[in-house]
C-alpha cells in the first residue's frame, strides 16, 4: 500500500497494491464515467438507469466541489466526513469516517488520522440502508479496516506519524 497526497496538507488516499490510481482517483473515474454508472445500475437491477446515472454524475461532482471548496478555503475537513459508526464518535486515534452530503448517493472512506488530516481508503455508491448489506459497501467495510491496521502496524497515532511514513 501506497499513499497519495490528494488536497496538501489534509488530505491523502490509499493506492493499494497493483493498482494505478489512488482510491480517490479511482472512485471519481467510475463515478465520472456514464459506462460504468449504467452497468453498475443494470447489475444493481436500477429501475431507472437514466436517472441513476443523472444523480450519480451530479453527485460525484458535488463531492469534488465540496472538498475542492473546503481546502481552497482553509475549512476542516470536518465539515465533510463524519465518524462510521456512532460508537466511534469520541474515539480521537484512527476513527473511520465517511464523508457525507445530505441527499448524495456516493460515499468516500477514510480514516480521521488527526485534526483536519484524512487518508481515504475507498468509496461506494449507497445502495442499501447499511453497508452490511450490498457487497461492495462490504467490501469497503473490509477495506477501512484492513487500512486502520496498515496504520496502526506502522505506528500511526497523530500526523506527526503520519507525515513520516508518506514521506519515508
Amino acid at each position: 500500500m501506497k499513499i497519495d497526497t490528494i488536497f496538501v496538507p489534509s488530505l491523502f488516499a490509499f493506492r493499494y497494491a497493483g493498482e494505478v490510481d489512488n482510491e480517490y482517483d479511482r472512485l471519481m473515474d467510475h463515478w465520472t464515467d456514464v459506462s460504468y454508472l449504467r452497468k453498475y445500475a443494470k447489475d444493481n437491477a436500477v429501475a431507472n438507469i437514466n436517472q441513476f446515472v443523472k444523480d450519480r454524475l451530479k453527485d460525484a461532482e458535488q463531492i469534488q466541489d465540496v472538498l475542492e471548496e473546503i481546502t481552497i478555503n482553509n475549512q476542516p475537513l470536518e465539515f465533510y466526513f463524519r465518524t462510521l459508526f456512532d460508537t466511534e464518535s469520541g474515539i480521537k486515534i484512527l476513527s473511520l469516517q465517511k464523508g457525507k452530503i445530505i441527499k448524495n448517493g456516493i460515499r468516500i472512506y477514510a480514516i480521521k488520522i488527526d485534526t483536519n488530516c484524512f487518508v481515504i481508503t475507498g468509496g461506494a455508491i449507497k445502495m442499501t440502508q447499511t453497508m452490511q448489506d450490498h457487497p461492495d459497501s462490504n467490501n469497503e467495510l473490509t477495506k477501512i479496516k484492513t487500512a486502520k491496521e496498515y496504520l496502526q502496524q506502522h505506528s500511526i497515532f497523530d500526523t506527526d506519524s503520519f507525515y513520516e511514513l508518506i514521506n519515508e
